[in-house]
C-alpha cells in the first residue's frame, strides 16, 4: 500500500486538506466551494482528489517492503546507486515542496528499502485533519521504530496547535521532552475524572531538578490545591534544583518551604555553592534533622577541596548529629581514597576504620593503591583473602594475589596463581602470561550460526533501512534502526545483527553488539583489523608498532569515523581540535594547516593526525609507551605529575594511576595491543617487554 500521488499535480498544495469527512467544519467548507464553483472539469477533480486521498489510506511500506537493493519491476535496469541518488533527490524536493517532481520520484522507489523515509517526509509536509487515517496507519505499522518518531513527534505538534485534546491523548505514547508531557498531563487533567491516576503522573513531572515548562502550571496548581505538594516533596525537589545548580528554581522552592524552615533551603544552597559554610559551626545548631543532610551533602564536597579542614568539621559535625554507622563508614572511605588518589599521608588510617565488606568497588581500588605504595604485599594477600570469594575470583585479585606471594616469596603459590589466570583474554590474564614467561591465551570461539537464519535477517525491513542509511553515511538514524533488532529482538536477532554488522564494515555496531550479546570470546570480530590501509601506513611512516594504533583507535571510538566525545574529541582516534592544531603547527613534519572540525572527521585525516602526535608523545616520554598512552588519554602535562620521584613497577604504576577513565583506558589498550599483536600473526607477548620496566619522573627506560 502507498500513497497515492496522480493527482497530485491538479489538486494543488492544499490537497491533502479536501476530504473532511473527520473534521465536520472542513466538510461544510468543501460543500461551500462547490456550490460556489459548478465547473464540471473543476468539480470532477475536486471530487477526484477527495477520493483518490481518503483511499489513500496509503498502506504503509514496511507491510510489503522487499529485500534490500531488490530491483523494482517498474525499474529493473535501476543500480543501487541510481536508487540512492533518487532518494536523495526525491527527499529534497519533498522538503522544497516540489510535489510534482516528488511524486515521480516516489513511484519508481516505491521497492527502496528507505521508501517510508519518504512517506514520513511527505506527511509532515502535509499534516492535517483530512491525513488522519493515513498517519495514523503510518505510526500504526512502524509503531516502536524511529519511522514512529519521525512522523508521531509533528503530528502530536500539529494537534497542540489545534489544541484537539482527545486527538493528542489517543496518539501520545510518553517521552518526547518536558513540552509534551506538560502538554499530556495539562490535557489529561482537562478531559480525565480519574484524579488518583493521574496525580502519581503529576508529582513525577514536578519532582525534577530544572524549571518545568508553563503548560504544566495549570496541573501543576490543580494537583497543589489538592493537597499533594508536601513539605517533603519540596525538600526532595530544592535539593535535586541545588544538585543541577538551579539557583533560581532553589531559591522560588525555599520560598515554599514553611518560613520556619526556610533557613534549611537557604543553607543547603551556599552549602553546595562553597563547602567551606561548613566551616561556620555556629549555622548548625540541631534544630532541624535535615541539618545533618547538609553536612553530609557538603561534607563529600569538602572532603576533596580542603582534606584537612574536613577532618576538622567532621570531628566536630560527629559530636554534634547522631549519624549511622553506614555514613560514617561512606565518610570515612571518601577520606581515604581522597587521600589516596593524592598520594597522601593517612589513607590507610581511613580504610582501616571501614569493615571491608563495606567498602565500594572504588574503596576496593584505592585500598590496593595504598598497600602496593607502601610495600604492604602482606596486607594485600590479607585484604584479598577478606573479599567475597567470588570477588575474589576475579582477575584484578587474582593477579595482585600471585604478585603479592611472590613478593613474599611463595613462588610456587605465585605461579600456580598466575597458571590458572594466564587463560583468561584480558589484562590480568595477559599479565599473568607475561610474568611466567609464556603465550597469552586467545581463546578465540567463532560465533555460529545458520546462513539460512542470516538471509531471514537480512531481509527485515529495519535491517535493509539500516544498510542503506548507513551507506548513505547517515549514522545516527543508521543506529537507531539497527537497535530494533540489534537491542530488541531475540537473543538469536541481536548476535545475528552483530555478525551482520561486523560482515558490513559496521565496525563499532558490530563491537558493541557482541559485547552486549556476551559472545566475547570471537576474537576476530571484537577485533577488526579495521581500517588497515591506513593505519598501517600512517604507522609505518611515524615507526610506531601498528598493534598499538589499533589498540589506541579500538579503544578510543570502536572504529567509528563519527564519534563525538563529549569534551570534542573527534573521529576513529577522537583527536581533540586544540591538539590537531598543535600537531600540525609544532611537531616535526610538514604544517597541515588549520584543521577544522570537519577534517577531523575523515578517517584519513584524523589517522595522520592522531599517529603523530602518538610519535610526538613517544619522543617526549623517552620511548615509554605506556606512560605514552595514558598521556594521550589524559594531556602529557597531567601525566608527568603522577610520574614518581623514586622507580616503581610498571604493574603498580598503572594500578595507582589516579585518573579511573585513564587507569582503565592503559589497562585496555595494552591488552588490545596484545590482541592485534596475535591477530597480525606475531608470535610475540607485549607486556613481558613490561614487567621488568621501572617507572619514573625523567625516565630513560
Amino acid at each position: 500500500m502507498r500513497i497515492s500521488l496522480e493527482l497530485l499535480p491538479h489538486c494543488g498544495t492544499r490537497v491533502w486538506q479536501t476530504d473532511g469527512s473527520n473534521h465536520p467544519t472542513m466538510r461544510n467548507k468543501i460543500k461551500q466551494v462547490f456550490k460556489k464553483r459548478r465547473n464540471p472539469r473543476l468539480l470532477f477533480l475536486r471530487i477526484a482528489c477527495s477520493v483518490a486521498l481518503v483511499t489513500l489510506t496509503f498502506a504503509v511500506s514496511a507491510i510489503n517492503q522487499t529485500v534490500f537493493a531488490q530491483e523494482t519491476q517498474l525499474n529493473p535496469s535501476m543500480s543501487i546507486e541510481q536508487k540512492r541518488e533518487l532518494f536523495l533527490e526525491t527527499e529534497q524536493a519533498i522538503q522544497e515542496r516540489r510535489f510534482r517532481e516528488a511524486r515521480d520520484g516516489m513511484q519508481r522507489l516505491q521497492s527502496y528499502p528507505l521508501y517510508p523515509y519518504l512517506e514520513a517526509d511527505f506527511l509532515k509536509q502535509n499534516l492535517s485533519y483530512a491525513n488522519e487515517p493515513v498517519i495514523a496507519e503510518f505510526l500504526s505499522a512502524f509503531e516502536g521504530t524511529p519511522l514512529d518518531a519521525e512522523l508521531r513527534r509533528p503530528w502530536l505538534e500539529f494537534l497542540v496547535r489545534q489544541n484537539d485534546m482527545e486527538r493528542f491523548l489517543n496518539y501520545y505514547q510518553g517521552g518526547g521532552g518536558n513540552e509534551l508531557q506538560c502538554t499530556y498531563l495539562d490535557y489529561l487533567w482537562k478531559t480525565s475524572d480519574n484524579e488518583s491516576a493521574l496525580w502519581p503522573q503529576v508529582a513525577n513531572q514536578w519532582l525534577n531538578g530544572s524549571s518545568q515548562p508553563r503548560k504544566c502550571d495549570g496541573v501543576f496548581a490543580a494537583w497543589q490545591n489538592a493537597g499533594h505538594r508536601t513539605e517533603d516533596l519540596v525538600w526532595q525537589r530544592l535539593k535535586l534544583a541545588i544538585e543541577a545548580r538551579e539557583w533560581g528554581l532553589a531559591r522560588f522552592l525555599t520560598r515554599q518551604l514553611p518560613e520556619q524552615k526556610q533557613y534549611l533551603g537557604e543553607l543547603l544552597r551556599r552549602v553546595k555553592a562553597n563547602p567551606m559554610t561548613l566551616m561556620r559551626f555556629q549555622e548548625f545548631v540541631n534544630k532541624d534533622a535535615r541539618e545533618s543532610e547538609i553536612v553530609v551533602a557538603g561534607m563529600h564536597n569538602l572532603i576533596w577541596r580542603d582534606t584537612d579542614s574536613a577532618e576538622v568539621a567532621w570531628a566536630h559535625f560527629q559530636e554534634t548529629y547522631s549519624f549511622s554507622p553506614e555514613v560514617d563508614w561512606d565518610m570515612s572511605e571518601r577520606f581515604g581514597i581522597t587521600r589516596a588518589v593524592r598520594n597522601e599521608a593517612g589513607a590507610l588510617a581511613w580504610f582501616d576504620r571501614v569493615p571491608a565488606s563495606k567498602l565500594s568497588e572504588s574503596g576496593h581500588q584505592w585500598l590496593l593503591a595504598t598497600l602496593l605504595r607502601e610495600g604492604r604485599f602482606d596486607r594485600v594477600v590479607m585484604f584479598i583473602n577478606a573479599l567475597p570469594a567470588e570477588e575474589q575470583e576475579k582477575a584484578q585479585w587474582q593477579y595482585w594475589r600471585g604478585r603479592a606471594l611472590k613478593f613474599l616469596d611463595f613462588t610456587e603459590d605465585s605461579e600456580a596463581v598466575w597458571q590458572a589466570l594466564a587463560q583468561e583474554r584480558n589484562y590480568y590474564g595477559f599479565l599473568a602470561s607475561a610474568q611466567l614467561g609464556i603465550q597469552p591465551s586467545m581463546a578465540h570461539v567463532p560465533v555460529t550460526y545458520e546462513p539460512s537464519a542470516m538471509a531471514q535477517l537480512k531481509a527485515k525491513p529495519s535491517v535493509q533501512r539500516a544498510f542503506e542509511l548507513f551507506a548513505l553515511g547517515r549514522a545516527l538514524p543508521a543506529r537507531r534502526e539497527w537497535n530494533i533488532l540489534g537491542y530488541r529482538g531475540t537473543y538469536d536477532e541481536q548476535v545475528l545483527s552483530a555478525v551482520a554488522a561486523y560482515e558490513a564494515g559496521w565496525h563499532d555496531q558490530a563491537i558493541f553488539g557482541l559485547a552486549h550479546t556476551g559472545q566475547f570470546n570471537d576474537v576476530e570480530k571484537r577485533f577488526p583489523i579495521a581500517f588497515q590501509d591506513l593505519i598501517e601506513s600512517f604507522a609505518a611512516s611515524h615507526d610506531l608498532d601498528s598493534a598499538w594504533v589499533y589498540a589506541i583507535a579500538r579503544r578510543e571510538s570502536a572504529f567509528r569515523p563519527d564519534a563525538i566525545s563529549r569534551v570534542g574529541a573527534r573521529g576513529l582516534m577522537q583527536v581533540m581540535p586544540a591538539t590537531a592544531n598543535y600537531v600540525s603547527n609544532r611537531t616535526p613534519g610538514p604544517n597541515l594547516g588549520r584543521i577544522t572540525t570537519r577534517r577531523l572527521m575523515q578517517p584519513d585525516e584524523n589517522v595522520k593526525i592522531g599517529t603523530r602526535y602518538l610519535s610526538d608523545l613517544l619522543g617526549r616520554t623517552s620511548n615509554n609507551w605506556v606512560i605514552a598512552t595514558a598521556a594521550y588519554n589524559a594531556g602529557l602535562s597531567v601525566v608527568e605529575t603522577w610520574l614518581p620521584e623514586e622507580p616503581v613497577a610498571f604493574d603498580i604504576w598503572v594500578e595507582t594511576i589516579p585518573y579511573g577513565e585513564t587507569r582503565d583506558y592503559v589497562k585496555n589498550v595494552l591488552a588490545y595491543q596484545q590482541i592485534y599483536t596475535t591477530l597480525q600473526g606475531k608470535n610475540a607477548n607485549v607486556l613481558e617487554r613490561l614487567v621488568n620496566i621501572q617507572i619514573v619522573a625523567d625516565s630513560e627506560s
